[in-house]
This record gives structure tokens, C-alpha cells and sequence, in this order.
């Protein structure tokens, strides 16, 4: 008993210090992903599908592929490449370069990081560093489709939101768009969650196996809270309000 009892004890350890040191981790990947161009996270989503790729529903590989193109489509056919607003001359109060010289008003307002980095830390550092370094890997997939569509969600942002060759309203729908798809992958992660964690057979005995299941959950509800949120409030009583703007948003 005494010898069950110490190991144990140190299983726990171990938990909690790889614990402490994802969260760590998390923080520093969170800056670098968010000061990363483009091309860096594009490779990230890359080798997650080339890795995890069995795990990456085939309706979201569609996804991540169709809405893109129909958004290439409607901008170039639509709207001419963001024309109008191209047009207009130097001196306009809201030319191409004023437009397109900022996401959201408050983006460089200090609330607006932290909410960024925050954003960063739940959505893309901890599920990779959970992917890397879960000894479940049932705990692994369920991360990996939510991760791999709001990374190719972060790449559109990227290559739109800053291009005086996009339109407005493209950008948002590019925002739109991967929020509200992604709404059903969060709720499917956290029901994987709470089955693979509660549902499960014959795995109570194993402190690891236990915890990382729990962390699983803890993260798929973090994420579901914040990002449904994000949806229903900051961006749709907050973004979308200046996106649809006549000064930004003519066609």
C-alpha cells in the first residue's frame, strides 16, 4: 500500500509540474504565433493536417477550401477587387490605405491585446501543445479539428484584412464565416470531452489518463465560452458595426 500510495504521489507530481510547464509554454507560444506572418502559421496548419489528418473531418477539409474560393469569387466578381474604394483619391478621409490601415478601431487599445493573446493562448497554444504532448490520444483528436479550421480561419484574416485589394465585406465574411462554422466543432469537442471523460471504461486507476481527459475538458469549455462569446459579442455588436460602414464598405 505504501508503495501504491508513493507512486501515486509522484504521478501527481509529474502532472501537475507538465502542467505548469504547458502553461508556460503556452504564453510563449502565444507571442509567437501572434507576431508570426502568415506564411509561419500556414505551415503550422500544414503539419497539423499532414500529421493529424485522420483525425480532420472531411466536411471541414471542404470547408476550409469552398468557402475560401467562393469568397475569391464574390471579391473579384462582386465587388471588382475592392474598386470603388480604390478609387477614391489621396486626399478622401477614407481612401484604400485609411480603410485598410486597420482591422477594428480599438485594435491597439490595451483591452484589445490582452483579449488577442487570450484568444491565442486557448485557441492555438494549449490544443497544439495538448496535440504534441497528450499521452491520449483520444484527447489529441478531439483538439485537432477546431485547431485546424481556426487556423486556416487566422490565415484568411491575414490575407485579407490589411489588402486594399479586398473588400470590406469580403473580410468579414471571411470572420463570420469560420466563427459560425467552428461553433459546432466547439460543441462537439466539449461533449467528446465529457463522454471520453465520464463515459469511459476502465479508466480511473490511471492518475494520467485521468487528468489529461479532465484538462481536455477544461479546455473545450474554455474555448466553447470565450469563442461563442467572441461571436455574439465582439463581433457582432463590435466589428460588424464598423465593417458595415458606407466609408468603408461601399461597393
Amino acid at each position: 500500500m505504501y508503495l501504491l500510495a508513493s507512486s501515486m504521489a509522484a504521478k501527481n507530481s509529474d502532472t501537475i509540474s507538465t502542467n505548469n510547464n504547458k502553461g508556460r509554454s503556452a504564453f510563449l507560444l502565444s507571442h509567437l504565433l501572434s507576431t508570426s506572418p502568415s506564411s509561419c502559421k500556414l505551415l503550422l496548419v500544414i503539419a497539423v493536417a499532414y500529421h493529424y489528418n485522420t483525425s480532420i473531418p472531411t466536411r471541414d477539409i471542404i470547408f476550409c477550401i469552398l468557402f475560401p474560393s467562393y469568397l475569391i469569387l464574390i471579391n473579384h466578381l462582386r465587388f471588382d477587387s475592392n474598386s470603388t474604394i480604390r478609387q477614391r483619391p489621396a486626399n478622401h478621409p477614407y481612401n484604400a490605405t485609411v480603410v485598410t490601415s486597420s482591422l477594428f478601431s480599438q485594435e491597439n487599445a490595451s483591452w484589445f491585446k490582452k483579449y488577442m493573446l487570450f484568444a491565442a493562448t486557448i485557441g492555438l497554444s494549449l490544443p497544439l501543445i495538448t496535440i504534441i504532448y497528450a499521452t491520449n490520444r483520444e484527447v489529441a483528436a478531439l483538439a485537432v479539428p477546431h485547431l485546424f479550421v481556426l487556423g486556416c480561419q487566422i490565415i484568411g484574416e491575414s490575407m485579407t484584412k490589411y489588402n486594399p485589394n479586398c473588400h470590406r465585406y469580403v473580410t468579414l465574411l471571411v470572420i463570420l464565416g469560420f466563427s459560425i462554422y467552428r461553433l459546432h466543432l466547439l460543441v462537439e469537442w466539449f461533449l467528446g470531452s465529457v463522454v471520453s471523460l465520464y463515459f469511459r471504461e476502465g479508466h480511473y486507476n490511471n492518475v494520467l489518463l485521468l487528468s489529461e481527459q479532465g484538462w481536455g475538458m477544461v479546455l473545450s469549455s474554455i474555448n466553447l465560452v470565450f469563442w461563442t462569446y467572441n461571436l455574439f459579442v465582439t463581433v457582432l455588436l463590435q466589428i460588424v458595426t464598423e465593417f458595415l460602414s458606407i466609408d468603408k464598405c461601399e461597393s
